[in-house]
């Protein structure tokens, strides 16, 4: 019966794992609306007294978020010698957002991504790959940057709990990691990797992906840029919860510097793999992060529950352009010179 048991489970485990993870999602979801929206009349109350414009607003920020991160992505790209237009790049940022609701972690929309480029780019899938963990990262650095900011203009407490600690040793683990993609050598990996066999054929697959982040080395101009999208996307992210969060009329005593901390938080939460996209541990986060700040629990949890609307819409209308872009892109290639 047990080795039943294991070889269903080998046969299955990944069908096993998303039934798991949706489950998860699902169940976190329930739970925070079970113990934080008790009071229903008072829910629609707040709903009554919110701030549409500031939600308009709010919702509108995802929208500039998915313009930035193509010009961001195109500007790596472009050190490639990849020229793909930045509508047909925010396109694809577009559909990631659908892909990013329904696949494990935050990071669905970026296998979307990494695939869909070296399609239509022709690059390999390292290559490709390699722009995307640069973009990535280079959110990360500007993730802790902000939360370091936030420490200067005076948010060093949660309730009763210091984060200068946790936010010290996320900065130092971020700036080392930097150091070593620049300088790898200093770890002295090649020798590592050829000495076992196993470490031998992993290294022939990741040398593609090594040679691409090296000659990332050669644009500093390029990656300055990067940082800087990648500051202006973290802050549009950040107004997007400090929006949504004064609409429903909930004021923080530190303002947008809170938000400047709660943000790179609730995102760093959200990228452990037990849920869908997140899903349920980014709503929970946040909540718990806002009540311990003073925030009152329905308005809190209506506070994460809209964003996480606003996320699914977008998903939505990124998941229409998926089913509808074929025909489109099928259009375009009859219409192209020399298909007459």
């Amino acid at each position: 019966m047990k080795n039943k048991i294991i070889s269903f489970y080998r046969k299955n485990n990944k069908t096993i794992l998303l039934i798991a993870r949706i489950l998860i999602s699902v169940s976190l979801i329930v739970f925070l609306i079970k113990t934080q929206l008790k009071d229903f009349h008072g829910v629609i109350e707040i709903l009554k007294s919110s701030n549409k414009i500031l939600l308009l607003l709010s919702f509108s920020t995802n929208f500039f978020g998915i313009w930035i991160t193509a010009v961001r992505w195109k500007t790596l790209l472009n050190t490639q010698k990849v020229r793909l237009g930045t509508g047909v790049l925010t396109v694809t940022v577009l559909i990631g957002s659908f892909f990013n609701n329904f696949l494990p972690t935050t990071i669905g929309g970026d296998v979307f991504r990494t695939y869909d480029s070296s399609k239509k780019a022709n690059i390999s899938l390292g290559a490709s790959a390699s722009v995307i963990l640069v973009e990535r990262f280079s959110g990360i650095v500007s993730a802790i940057t902000y939360a370091v900011v936030a420490l200067f203009l005076g948010f060093t407490t949660i309730g009763n709990q210091s984060v200068i600690i946790p936010i010290v040793i996320f900065f130092v683990i971020t700036i080392t990691l930097a150091f070593l993609i620049i300088n790898p050598s200093v770890l002295r990996l090649g020798k590592l990797f050829s000495r076992f066999k196993y470490l031998r054929k992993l290294k022939e697959k990741l040398y593609n992906v090594y040679r691409t982040l090296m000659s990332f080395k050669k644009y500093k101009m390029a990656l300055i840029k990067v940082l800087i999208f990648s500051f202006l996307l973290q802050f549009t992210v950040i107004l997007n919860y400090f929006l949504a969060a004064r609409a429903l009329g909930i004021n923080l005593t530190h303002g947008l510097t809170a938000f400047i901390f709660i943000v790179p938080v609730v995102a760093t939460i959200a990228m452990i793999p037990i849920s869908i996209g997140g899903i349920g541990l980014r709503e929970n986060s946040l909540v718990f992060i806002l009540v311990a700040m003073g925030t009152a629990n329905e308005k809190a949890a209506l506070c994460s529950l809209l964003i996480f609307l606003m996320l699914i819409l977008l998903g939505m209308a990124g998941g229409i352009v998926y089913i509808v872009r074929p025909y489109f892109e099928g259009r375009l290639k009859k219409t192209a010179p020399g298909n007459d």
